[in-house]
C-alpha cells in the first residue's frame, strides 16, 4: 500500500511540471489564454501532490509499531 502511495505522489508531481512547462511554453509563443489553462492545471496538480504526500506520511505514521508505557 505504501508503495501505491508513493507511485501516485510521483504522477501528480509529474504532471504538475508538465503542466508548468507547457504554461511557461504557451507564455512564451504567446496564446495566453491557453497558458492561464495549463497553469490551472499545475496549481490543482501541486494541491494533489501535497494531499497525497500528507496522506502517504499519516498512513506511514500509523504503520509503526507503538511503544508499550512501562
Amino acid at each position: 500500500m505504501n508503495k501505491t502511495f508513493k507511485i501516485l505522489e510521483i504522477i501528480w508531481l509529474i504532471m504538475g511540471c508538465i503542466g508548468v512547462a507547457m504554461c511557461v511554453y504557451f507564455i512564451i509563443t504567446g496564446s495566453r489564454q491557453d497558458a492561464v489553462y495549463f497553469l490551472v492545471f499545475s496549481i490543482a496538480s501541486g494541491l494533489m501532490y501535497a494531499v497525497r504526500k500528507r496522506q502517504r506520511i499519516k498512513f506511514e505514521a500509523s504503520q509503526k509499531p507503538k511503544k508499550p508505557n512501562n
